[in-house]
């Protein structure tokens, strides 16, 4: 038994080539999570990562000057 396929599919393919198919899925993907991203910004209490890097830098730079106790 044969199968039939969808003309229309096989020309979309064509018409679209396989590096263009790969890119319009990386775009949506990027889109969709900046999308997300500035969704949850706004809406819940998303913690600053760069003020805790730097606070983090600083503790370390602290630490480093400190001393050793004996």
């Amino acid at each position: 038994m044969q199968e039939v396929q969808d003309p229309g599919l096989e020309e979309s393919r064509l018409v679209l080539g396989g590096d263009a198919v790969i890119m319009l899925q990386f775009l949506l993907g990027f889109a969709f999570g900046n999308v997300v991203g500035m969704y949850l910004a706004q809406n819940y209490e998303v913690p600053d990562i760069g003020k805790k890097v730097s606070d983090f830098k600083k503790d370390l730079e602290e630490k480093k000057k400190k001393p050793p106790s004996d």
